[in-house]
């Protein structure tokens, strides 16, 4: 997606939606319609008529660009799809200005049609990294769930007991193999890096900063040992701590 926004997405676009918006959405339910059972191929954005005006104004059209964005995604994923996917831009008067939805759909072939339908596989998939996160330079979670909720809610995840985080501060998800860090809205703000975000992809290394309280994420790399036991995770979860061969405390940004 970075190579879409500074190639020839950015070249094109010249409204005020911006070009990751639309590809981000449009990542999101192909990935959802997978997670569903079946890949969608059809596509459908809804924008603001003047925001769809801006985009169908651009040359080359821009809907093959975008499907053909969403095939190597596809093929990046380990997907099968039934057909090429199919992009359309739509004017749509009860969107608000720079607000994108996606309708995503998987035609059947009419029923007269004697024409099977190619099969349909969402192959292995890419493995979960063997991701953690270090809190506060004294524990280590180790990542194992597509969907992680962090904060100080009892029921969560990773719960982090600082008045400074909110009860629903953020959340961790698995996309295409990278874990994507998401603010849910939180009071303080989450960051990476130095700088505030509502969703980013984290790579080893990030520094994470929810509401002030540091986080470090990392990942194993390929046929490391574990850095951690079952047993010392779950003391990790309930807040136990352990040392570390890293900085200490006071050395984190």
């Amino acid at each position: 997606m970075e190579t879409l926004v500074e190639g020839v997405f950015a070249r094109l676009f010249a409204g005020d939606v911006h070009p990751r918006d639309v590809a981000l959405h449009l990542a999101r339910a192909l990935e959802d319609s997978t997670v569903a059972g079946v890949p969608a191929t059809h596509y459908t954005v809804h924008l603001h008529p003047a925001d769809a005006a801006a985009l169908l104004a651009v040359q080359p059209p821009l809907g093959p660009v975008l499907a053909g964005e969403l095939l190597r995604l596809a093929r990046e994923a380990q997907l099968t799809l039934p057909a090429p996917p199919q992009v359309t831009l739509l004017a749509d008067a009860t969107q608000k200005p720079r607000a994108i939805s996606i309708r995503a759909d998987t035609p059947l072939p009419p029923a007269s049609d004697t024409q099977t339908m190619a099969p349909v596989s969402a192959g292995p998939g890419r493995t979960p990294p063997r991701a953690f996160l270090i809190l506060e330079g004294e524990r280590t979670v180790t990542l194992t769930t597509p969907i992680i909720n962090i904060g100080r809610r009892f029921d969560s995840d990773i719960i982090v007991d600082d008045p400074r985080v909110s009860r629903a501060h953020a959340q961790l998800r698995l996309r295409f193999g990278h874990y994507m860090l998401y603010d849910l809205g939180s009071t303080g703000g989450t960051f990476v890096n130095g700088q505030r975000v509502v969703e980013f992809v984290l790579r080893p290394g990030d520094v994470i900063s929810l509401s002030g309280v540091p986080l470090i994420y990392g990942e194993d790399a390929p046929g490391a040992p574990a850095s951690r036991s079952n047993t010392q995770d779950q003391r990790a979860q309930r807040g136990a701590t352990a040392p570390l061969p890293l900085p200490p405390k006071d050395a984190l940004p």
